[in-house]
């Protein structure tokens, strides 16, 4: 049994020698094309930010995340306007990364499952009713309009620079539906709206600074 632990303790001091922390930040788009995404960059007021810890295996990497990640739909053709709906996770994903170092530079492929849950909403847009929508939505109860419990998976790609700066993109998809379009419609009685995506897939766009 003490050899046991010995050897777990070992592994354990070999594993985080290979482990660096760090914060990350960037941008959340409700797009799910990176034209448009690109579009619209100046008008992206979704964002994500958190702490982030790598740890690099050779080829492989494993890359766990804490953040407050904002994202949201959008509802078109209400008033001929539309309103941006958003929803502040906590989110946990877990990147699992293949890449290549390559002189200070490692270029890399990830898939990225993660599981999060919602504390923060909010809607907002330039409709002349958006003020009597605001008041509707903190109103009613959540489950009226959408799940606090959300999962899904990321694809994306990204580079590591001199082992300290990393930046990446990555399309994700929610799995489960978070809004529910009929019942935001009926909340601000309008049967003309047509939203944008229920689930609340995008892209995001990330920079991390480790330490």
């Amino acid at each position: 049994m003490k050899k046991l632990f010995i050897a777990l303790a070992a592994l354990v001091v070999s594993v985080s020698a290979f482990a660096q922390s760090g914060i990350i930040a960037g941008v959340t788009s409700s797009s799910t094309e990176l034209k448009d995404a690109a579009d619209n960059a100046a008008d992206i007021t979704l964002y994500h930010i958190g702490v982030t810890r790598r740890i690099s295996l050779g080829l492989i990497g494993v890359q766990p995340s804490l953040i407050y990640n904002v994202k949201g739909t959008r509802l078109e053709d209400f008033d001929s306007k539309s309103i941006n709906f958003k929803t502040g996770f906590l989110e946990l994903p877990v990147q699992v990364q293949v890449g290549l170092p390559i002189a200070g530079f490692r270029p890399y492929a990830f898939v990225e499952p993660f599981v999060g849950y919602a504390i923060t909403n909010s809607a907002a847009g330039q409709s002349t009713n958006i003020q009597n929508i605001q008041n509707k939505l903190q109103s009613v109860k959540w489950d009226n309009i959408k799940n606090r419990l959300e999962y899904g998976a990321g694809l994306g790609a990204g580079i590591d620079l001199f082992n300290r700066l990393q930046v990446s993109v990555r399309y994700f998809w929610n799995l489960g539906e978070l809004y529910d379009g009929a019942e935001i419609k009926d909340l601000i009685n309008s049967g003309t709206a047509v939203m944008k995506n229920e689930k609340c897939s995008g892209i995001m766009a990330s920079v991390a600074i480790f330490l």
